[in-house]
């Protein structure tokens, strides 16, 4: 059962609660013969079959007429394929590469490089992106460009890159980007 189903009897057993004790007090369904904690013990146990009831009722409904087609009750889906992948720098420190875009600069290379090469480094100096045929290194028009396996990528856009590609950030840092296929 998921937590909005448990919420929702939850809230019908409040209603039914609610409605029984206004209902008993009117009518004078507690008895003077019935002590009061029985009489109210009787009534929660009314009001929590009466929810688990109407909260069962709602879900079988909600089921029959709710819309799935016959291509979804016939098809078995396979799970994409997961590709991991990280650079490797050239301290043997890895970044993994876990995100769909995500721009990397400076501030991910701190404690790596020493401060004179991190400001070669621009803020956001490139961008990789997955696609579904891999994944995509952009250089973000910095000053002092990237390179992959030796060529200037800056300005000519998404450039694909292949396992064990050579990186390098502004000519101070060297990674290798690996890619590992997980089924």
């Amino acid at each position: 059962m998921s937590i909005t189903r448990i919420i929702l009897i939850i809230a019908i057993f409040a209603i039914f609660s609610i409605l029984l004790l206004v209902v008993s007090f009117q009518n004078q369904f507690i008895n003077i013969d019935l002590e009061w904690v029985t009489g109210l013990l009787i009534i929660l146990l009314i009001a929590i079959l009466l929810s688990f009831l109407l909260g069962f009722s709602i879900e079988y409904v909600y089921r029959r007429l709710s819309y799935h087609s016959r291509f979804s009750k016939t098809t078995r889906f396979k799970k994409p394929r997961k590709i991991k992948a990280k650079l490797v720098l050239s301290v043997n420190k890895k970044i993994f590469i876990d995100y769909y875009e995500r721009v990397y600069g400076r501030e991910d290379f701190l404690g790596i490089l020493l401060i004179d090469e991190l400001s070669f480094i621009g803020k956001e100096h490139f961008r990789i992106t997955h696609l579904d045929d891999g994944f995509y290194i952009e250089d973000m028009d910095t000053k002092n460009g990237t390179r992959v396996n030796g060529k200037e990528i800056k300005g000519q856009g998404m450039i694909k890159l292949k396992n064990k590609d050579s990186i390098t950030v502004a000519r101070v840092m060297n990674a290798r980007y690996l890619e590992e296929n997980v089924d």
